[in-house]
């Protein structure tokens, strides 16, 4: 008989978790759920959506546990019904979405064993066979139970929250309209604001014509660039450029080098890569952080989902070096010397930054972001900064006055291997003081000022980041979810808002504001940190958040004809225009 049922919260966790069990013990059983096994739903009372219901519904509460999972549930209770000597060894993700998965395969465990079956908790950053047998040798008694509630908490809570506003939008417009499910969410709304907001400023925008001269000069050290600054009036700027047309030369009046750092790469947490990666490849977050789970169960990369961006003690830095280097990816570049990283300041206690540890063969996409953080890695901990020289001159030509920049790298440093983001080098002569230079050519240009740009998915995931809405594993799921539902599309590499998700935050802000702003999400967010620290219940928690919202819930009820109304309106004009529009069907059972 087993002395351990070993269950993972994958199969190809399950498969490295056999391969290094079985050379370290031999009674062991290794088996693996697929994710969730259970999920929340409000008490059967409410499946019916009713207007009535709403404050009854939002309040604390014992939510109702269902089995998601069928197929695994029945796996694990045979599992622990058939080996009855067996100690369950919880061996999923090592952060509080794993943990709660833990949680139930826990449940089922003491389904079948009692409450006080003994049990063990495995924690592993990588499916490196040393972390694996290392992750073994130190099994704990117990989960880590702040984990476990934080994340109970943020499912109930964005259950009980999602469920009284969504169903209070979609009721009240199908009372002039016909719709599907019009959703709301506490981070999925001010995540659109965010773009609603921008968009709003880029329709406000009332360009303005402006103009300046642009010449090609030429010094004995070569040809440059030099333009005035912008002139309001065109009539000054063609009296300006009469003048500079008539000047032969023009005269340095000063010139400055001076030099600046580019820092290298800090080391990968999950924001900071995602954010990258969607600027190098054009792909979404979501898909992008598939990919980055994919690499992580096929044993190539340590695990993804971390907020941490500076090395433990004693990391083992060569041996991620020797990986690399295996993979001929740098097989140019002779690094020398020990390392030497630059850390930041996050550590969230659970994982170290994202390194590779297996080299990756093949092309496309996967080998794409794998060499992403390969190059990072090499960036981070074997480079120096980069060396960057700035010119600055100032030429007068007729009276006007020319401004010319150059920019260029007198040390690479770790720009020779993560040259992504390297800024294009547009050297100056070497000019002086006093220095006559020809004037080449001279042009007079009319242009227009312009609006803010659309935020790019990248830009979005920082607005997140910095706003404290979701988590470094939540943020890359909201991008898609608004693509889904129809609020937002994408323009090239740019997101912006379908008119539904216009005329949603719209309505939703001339209620009452708090239900598109960050600001009352991110005090539930910090509610959360104050649960996995012991200070708060969960029920205590879902009270106190609740309370954030009751007053936007009781505004939004008072004012729910004059919302469903409105909303009405644009989603028939939608339809008129050809727009995309929310249709009825399946919504749960409980529309």
């Amino acid at each position: 008989m087993p002395r351990y049922i070993v269950v993972a919260e994958k199969s190809s966790v399950a498969r490295a978790l056999r391969r290094v069990l079985a050379r370290l013990e031999r009674s062991v059983i290794v088996s693996y759920v697929r994710g969730h096994l259970m999920d929340l739903d409000l008490p059967a009372k409410f499946a019916r959506w009713r207007l009535g219901d709403l404050p009854e519904i939002f309040r604390p509460m014992d939510l109702r546990v269902i089995i998601s999972d069928p197929a695994s549930y029945r796996s694990l209770r045979k599992l622990f019904s058939e080996h009855p000597d067996g100690e369950l060894v919880i061996a999923t993700d090592n952060d509080p979405e794993g943990e709660l998965i833990g949680y139930e395969i826990l449940s089922v465990y003491q389904e079948c064993r009692g409450r006080a079956a003994r049990y063990w908790r495995m924690r592993f950053n990588s499916l490196e066979d040393e972390e694996l047998a290392a992750a073994w040798r130190r099994l704990e008694p117990e989960l880590r139970w702040g984990w476990v509630h934080k994340a109970d908490f943020r499912r109930s809570f964005d259950l009980l929250s999602g469920a009284v506003f969504t169903r209070l939008i979609t009721l009240s417009t199908r009372k002039y309209v016909e719709t599907g499910v019009l959703s709301w969410g506490p981070v999925q709304s001010p995540c659109l604001n965010f773009l609603v907001e921008r968009e709003q400023e880029i329709k406000r925008f009332k360009p303005q014509k402006y103009w300046y001269i642009a010449c090609l000069l030429e010094s004995s050290g070569g040809r440059f660039l030099g333009r005035s600054e912008r002139f309001w009036n065109r009539g000054e700027v063609e009296e300006s450029f009469r003048l500079v047309r008539e000047a032969s030369a023009g005269l340095v009046e000063d010139y400055e080098e001076g030099s600046s750092r580019v820092p290298r790469p800090l080391p990968a947490a999950t924001d900071d890569a995602l954010r990258d990666l969607v600027r190098i490849t054009g792909r979404s977050s979501y898909s992008l952080m598939q990919i980055l789970e994919d690499l992580y169960r096929g044993g190539y990369i340590s695990y993804p989902r971390t907020e941490t961006n500076r090395y433990p003690d004693g990391f083992d830095f060569e041996k991620r070096r020797k990986v690399i280097q295996d993979s001929g990816l740098l097989r140019d570049l002779e690094i020398t010397g020990p390392p030497r990283p630059r850390n930041g300041e996050k550590d969230d206690g659970a994982h170290p930054p994202i390194y590779p540890t297996a080299p990756l063969a093949g092309t496309g996409i996967r080998k794409i972001v794998w060499e992403y953080l390969a190059r990072r890695f090499v960036a981070n901990a074997y480079m120096g900064d980069a060396l960057q020289i700035l010119q600055r001159a100032e030429i007068v030509a007729g009276g006007v006055v020319l401004h010319a920049s150059g920019k260029y790298f007198k040390e690479e440093g770790f720009l020779l291997v993560f040259p992504y983001f390297k800024p294009r080098e547009e050297r100056l002569p070497h000019l002086a003081r006093g220095e006559r230079v020809a004037i080449l050519e001279a042009r007079l240009v009319e242009e227009e000022t312009r609006p803010p740009p659309r935020l790019s998915e990248a830009e979005l995931l920082r607005m997140m980041e910095s706003r404290g809405l979701g988590t470094d594993a939540t943020r890359p799921i909201y991008p898609s979810l608004l693509l889904s539902r129809g609020y937002i599309a994408r323009s090239g590499r740019s997101l912006k808002p379908t008119l539904l998700g216009e005329s949603l935050i719209q309505a939703l802000s001339g209620v009452d504001p708090r239900l598109v702003t960050p600001e009352t999400r991110r005090s539930v967010e910090e509610l959360m940190g104050e649960i996995e620290q012991g200070k708060v219940t969960k029920m205590e928690a879902l009270r106190r958040s609740i309370e954030l919202y009751r007053p936007t819930l009781e505004n939004c009820l008072s004012v729910a004809s004059q919302l469903g109304e409105l909303l009405g309106r644009s989603i028939a004009r939608l339809g008129q225009n050809g727009g995309r529009v929310p249709r009825k069907g399946k919504s749960g059972g409980r529309a």
